[in-house]
């Protein structure tokens, strides 16, 4: 029992001598032994054990004053970098919008040319159009001018049909016997008794008509040839003949007369 009691007690005192030994080292100035100034001693950004008694005032206030301007060039390193970044934004921002503006100013551009070619296209086919109505217009223009010369043509053949029918007539009647003279004024007396004649109407002073007939004397043409005068005079005279139909039946099939030539002159 003693003897353990002896080597704890020895364990102790050695432990004891250790710590002791340790707060002597650290307690130690080693700037002084080693023969270091304390003006050479600089604080660096990495750590490491200081004795803080060996650092004078103006030196802590030197540190301070160099941490103060790192801290500054720092910040003016972060404000350079905030305006380069707010430069670069504002230069994307005007490229963006310079693109955009030519892109509009292009599309702008396109939709005139558009517009241009759309008006030019228009002429072109509003010119062609003028073209074709002008040449149906002309084709139109010639085509009746043909269909008239064709339809003066026909009136003429058919006024000289006519003329030379009067003509025959005439000589015909010359030559009528007594039956048929008697016959041709029984037709004419019915038809002047059918016939109102307008007043205050001007008017040739004899009117020829042609009247085409059935053997049962029913009319199947009417016309008059070689009158003159106001329309509602003629009327009268065709109407008279319409109304005269049938006219009086021949006594014989020799005395018949399919075309017949009346002149008539309005009673004083």
């Amino acid at each position: 029992m003693k003897n353990n009691s002896k080597k704890k007690l020895a364990i102790f005192v050695k432990v004891f001598l250790m710590h002791l030994l340790i707060l002597l080292l650290i307690d130690i100035n080693f700037s002084k032994i080693l023969g270091f100034s304390g003006k050479n001693i600089e604080i660096k950004d990495s750590p490491k054990f200081v004795n803080l008694k060996s650092i004078s005032l103006e030196e802590i206030e030197k540190n301070r004053e160099k941490i103060r301007q790192k801290k500054k060039r720092l910040e003016d390193l972060k404000r350079k970098k905030r305006l380069a970044e707010e430069k670069k934004k504002k230069l994307a921002e005007e490229k963006k919008k310079k693109l955009a503006e030519e892109k509009k100013k292009k599309l702008a551009e396109e939709k005139k040319k558009k517009l241009a070619e759309e008006k030019q296209n228009k002429k072109i086919e509003e010119e062609k159009r003028k073209s074709q109505l002008e040449k149906l217009k002309n084709d139109e223009k010639q085509e009746l001018e043909n269909y008239e010369i064709l339809k003066l043509e026909k009136e003429l053949l058919e006024l000289e049909k006519i003329e030379l029918l009067i003509k025959q007539k005439n000589i015909r009647n010359a030559q009528l016997s007594d039956a048929e003279e008697r016959y041709i004024l029984t037709i004419k007396s019915k038809i002047e008794n059918n016939w109102l004649i307008p007043h205050n109407t001007k008017h040739d002073k004899i009117c020829t008509v042609i009247v085409n007939q059935l053997p049962s004397g029913k009319v199947t043409n009417v016309k008059i040839h070689g009158c003159k005068g106001d329309n509602i005079y003629l009327d009268s005279l065709v109407n008279a003949v319409w109304k005269s139909s049938p006219l009086p039946i021949a006594p014989d099939i020799e005395v018949f007369q399919d075309i017949i030539v009346l002149q008539f002159e309005e009673p004083n």
